[in-house]
């Protein structure tokens, strides 16, 4: 019999070493999010190194058309994962956590530091039109949308198509978030956030 694959033990990464103009935007680290209130501790970027090294290949693409990348959401503890899904309990918008003899068994790709929410940003840091802000639980955010204008429908698949060419996956359902390549290798995670240097 062939035993299960092991789950990759990749280290978490702060992104920036590896897309140093990256915009990060955390905002689980502020008040503006859908719980209203902070539920991280710190405001990183933290991603598995090779899912990190494939959003440098992105921001590598889009630095020669003037473009770079703010970034929203990387890793995120599976108990804040608890706590989103205790607000939001719909599956559409927030992967629902799920224990097992007390560990993580189920929940997000966020969750194994191998997805991300993100949009496109010009030369100067300011954001492009997208179809709505971060977070919209709305038929509004799902790709394709009936409602959006050319420029958001434009603007969205620019950064679609920048992020599936280094092997990220979109959500249905939202059009910031995109999975990791191989995030099926990550384990889920309840390594907490903390300040730079203090990992």
């Amino acid at each position: 019999q062939t035993r299960p694959a092991r789950p990759d033990t990749a280290e978490l990464v702060d992104a920036r070493e590896l897309v140093p103009d990256l915009i990060v935007d955390i905002r689980y680290a502020t008040s503006n999010n859908f719980v209203g209130k902070p539920v991280y501790p710190a405001a990183r970027c933290l991603l598995r190194r090779p899912v990190a090294q494939a959003l440098a290949e992105v921001a590598r693409d889009l630095r020669p058309r003037g473009l770079r990348l703010k970034v929203w959401d990387c890793y995120r503890p599976f108990s804040v994962q608890e706590t989103l899904w205790a607000q939001v309990s719909d599956p559409r918008y927030v992967a629902k956590p799920v224990r097992k003899h007390g560990r993580p068994a189920q929940g997000s790709k966020h969750n194994r530091g191998a997805a991300v929410d993100l949009t496109l940003v010009d030369a100067s840091g300011r954001e492009l039109d997208m179809p709505t802000g971060y977070d919209d639980f709305s038929a509004n955010a799902h790709r394709g949308a009936k409602n959006w204008t050319a420029g958001q429908a434009r603007n969205s698949r620019r950064l679609e198509h920048a992020m599936r060419t280094r092997g990220f996956a979109p959500l249905p359902t939202e059009w910031w978030h995109f999975d990791g390549p191989s995030w099926q290798r990550y384990a889920l995670s309840d390594e907490p956030l903390t300040p730079d240097g203090n990992r």
